[in-house]
């Protein structure tokens, strides 16, 4: 049990360091290319996707038995995740005065950044213990 809030927390601190490694470069590039109101859109889209990308790990701290179960995991992991980030962008983008364009190009890039280190994080928790099995 212990070894599965092991595994969820180091899935927050990587994709807390992802964030970071997004954000350094995203300010100076936002800056530049869209002043001020860009930088604003890029921690709004940085901050929703890392918000749905740890609440979208949750389902993993559930015990799997099978790798039926472990699937169904993951799947339901990755509808939670797209779910929250989806209606999530609609509200900011429609409910504040956020920048459109540079938060919804954010969004994208960091949606597909935490995207990959959700799936590494699922496929390292679900391979077989044995080698030669599936």
């Amino acid at each position: 049990m212990a070894s599965r809030y092991r595994a969820y927390l180091l899935l927050v601190l990587v994709l807390v360091g992802l964030a970071i490694v997004l954000l350094i470069p995203g300010v100076a590039i936002s800056r530049k290319l869209g002043g001020g109101e860009a930088v604003v859109g890029l921690f709004w889209a940085c901050g929703l996707c890392l918000f749905a990308a740890a609440v979208g790990g949750l389902p993993h701290l559930v015990a799997s038995r099978s790798a039926q179960e472990s699937g169904t995991l993951a799947l339901g992991s990755l509808a939670i995740r797209l779910g929250i980030t989806l209606f999530g962008a609609l509200a900011i983008a429609l409910g504040t005065e956020v920048p459109r364009t540079p938060f919804l190009l954010w969004l994208v890039v960091a949606y597909f950044v935490f995207l990959i280190a959700d799936l590494i994080f699922v496929l390292a928790r679900n391979r077989p213990d044995q080698p030669g099995t599936l």
